[in-house]
């Protein structure tokens, strides 16, 4: 089995709070969200062996706790599923970066006891297609071949196999000034949340988008979003929701308190 494979960080602290962890980044993706960061990873071909891929994991096995797969989107790969079995087997934890679009695949990793976290992207109000379909580049690209309805029945079922599953959740919303990330957006979709995930111990995360790096070369000037502004958006999730974060590159990341 080949892996489309995009990279690897042998150790990182950020990609899983509290842990020391390999990341592994596959190459692909079935969105192009405008401000995506990664965007070298979202199309293209780099095919690599399994066992490639699984000695990385080995050589990092001494100093980490965790692996991470993390993309692009590593669900839309079969190969996800024998690399997170030989994690286990390497007695390591996984977490899974992705972006809600393969809850068939979230699913049997579920089943097959395969995951111990998911990070889910949640890019816009869930029950706004329109909206999910702008910030996920409906439209605009070509390699979307999803519709914004598609994409958000996928995102709600993903979540809600996640949320049923029991295990660690976060979930997490990335802002760029005058795209996505207004005080009604962040309401709309805190709220959602709230309504509709049942375990409560999830963490959402508001994260300082860079425009700089954007895929789309329009944003790239953008002034991003201040430290101040986003604790600000915290506070309005934070009044739906329990454990609230906010990460930039001013502060890392905070928690935002219950004190006014």
């Amino acid at each position: 089995m080949k892996v489309n494979y995009a990279g690897t960080v042998p150790l990182s602290t950020l990609d899983w709070g509290g842990r020391a962890a390999i990341t592994i980044f596959f190459q692909g993706c079935p969105l192009r969200c405008p401000y995506c960061q990664n965007h070298p990873y979202l199309q293209g071909q780099n095919p690599v062996e399994l066992d490639f891929v699984k000695e990385q994991i080995k050589k990092s096995k001494p100093f980490v706790s965790a692996v991470v797969f993390s993309g692009g989107e590593p669900l839309m790969q079969a190969a996800v599923l024998p690399l997170a079995e030989f994690a286990r087997e390497m007695g390591l934890a996984v977490g899974i970066h992705t972006n809600g679009c393969y809850p068939e695949k979230a699913s049997e990793l579920v089943k097959r006891k395969l995951v111990d976290k998911f990070f889910i992207d949640v890019k816009a109000p869930p029950d706004d297609p329109g909206l999910y379909g702008k910030v996920t580049g409906c439209g605009e690209y070509e390699a979307v071949k999803k519709t914004p309805g598609q994409i958000t029945a996928s995102v709600i079922e993903t979540l809600g196999i996640a949320d049923s599953s029991g295990l660690e959740m976060e979930l997490r919303t990335t802002l760029i000034r005058d795209f996505i990330g207004s005080k009604e957006e962040i309401t709309s979709i805190a709220a959602w949340i709230s309504e509709n995930m049942i375990n409560r111990k999830f963490t959402y995360v508001l994260q300082q988008g860079i425009p700089e790096y954007s895929l789309q070369k329009d944003l790239r000037n953008l002034q991003v979003l201040e430290r101040e502004e986003l604790y600000e958006l915290g506070r309005i999730a934070k009044s739906f929701l329990e454990n609230v974060r906010i990460r930039t590159k001013e502060g890392g990341e905070e928690v935002i308190s219950d004190s006014i």
